[in-house]
């Protein structure tokens, strides 16, 4: 198992077990798969980035509604797991194409196989660098799901902007800190690699609009900001998340004291690239202290003047 997928295979591990709030999330969110799907001028081809445990979906939904539902996810193992507890009969399964995808390109980069061993020798901005430029080099030109290009009635991505690759780049400064490394130099490498997630993202972004066809629909989830329960903030959150004008307002208050994060700027990227088509709040429970804010956005491809 590669180093990036057994990072997501713990990551998927960790995820919260099925509760009633679970079945909840997956019912608004299929509500208005169900209303999108019927837009559509074509059925054929449903794409999924980000499967995983398929909990924030009903896998069964695009099952019976499209001709091929392609299921993507760094970590396949964990797909098939959550396929095979799946009530389909065997035409449905027949329907499902399973592809292992490395989002962002370090994993043919091979960016964390020795990532550690080289940086602990730096001890200077400069060298770090070099090392973290060299472990780029290339990755803007990364494309994934190639056989697909211009396919996707429908293109799906679970919650995955804070999952690429930055938590891990985190992780690895972390065993590097209680080995001694210099905290000043470990905060450069976050940093800076927190730069560089901006032209990830963008580099994925594109990735995903090129399978979408010209006719097609983006549905992205994104998760904002971490909730804890017990605060004041969350129960401001729960009373305000059916009122989209609500949200937004706390939403730029959070962004002014917090700054812009990573799932922020996924969708920042695509409201640049597409048009924006429906915007909604929902609340993802994670375990029993904390719950994630999630965006949920529909775009379309511009159309060429």
């Amino acid at each position: 198992m590669k180093f990036m997928e057994i990072f997501n295979r713990d990551l998927n591990t960790s995820l919260n077990q099925e509760n009633k709030d679970v079945d909840a999330f997956r019912l608004q969110v299929d509500l208005i798969l169900k209303s999108l799907v019927e837009r559509l001028n074509d059925n054929k081809i449903a794409i999924v980035i980000g499967a995983g445990k398929m909990k924030d979906f009903s896998a069964t939904f695009f099952v019976r509604r499209f001709d091929e539902v392609v299921l993507t996810d760094v970590d396949m193992n964990t797909v098939i797991e959550a396929e095979s507890k799946l009530n389909l009969s065997e035409k449905d399964k027949k329907k499902i194409t399973k592809i292992r995808i490395e989002y962002t390109g370090f994993e043919k980069n091979a960016f964390f196989q020795d990532f550690k061993e080289r940086i602990i020798n730096c001890r200077t901005f400069e060298k770090i660098d070099q090392v973290i430029s060299s472990k780029l080099q290339g990755l803007e030109d990364y494309r994934f799901l190639r056989d697909y290009e211009g396919c996707g009635d429908l293109v799906y991505v679970s919650p995955i902007y804070t999952q690429l690759v930055y938590n891990q780049i985190l992780r690895e400064c972390s065993v590097l800190r209680e080995n001694g490394y210099p905290e000043h130099m470990l905060k450069y490498i976050e940093n800076t690699m927190l730069d560089k997630m901006v032209q990830i993202i963008d580099t994925f972004n594109d990735n995903i609009i090129t399978t979408l066809k010209d006719d097609g629909y983006l549905i992205v989830l994104s998760d904002v900001f971490q909730l804890d329960k017990k605060s004041n903030f969350y129960l401001r959150v729960k009373n305000g998340i059916r009122s989209h004008e609500v949200m937004e307002e706390m939403y730029e208050g959070y962004k002014k004291k917090y700054g812009m994060g990573i799932g922020d700027y996924g969708l920042l990227n695509l409201d640049e690239k597409l048009k924006s088509y429906l915007s909604r709040w929902l609340i993802w429970p994670y375990d029993e202290d904390s719950s994630f804010v999630v965006k949920l956005k529909i775009y379309k491809k511009r159309l060429k003047e």
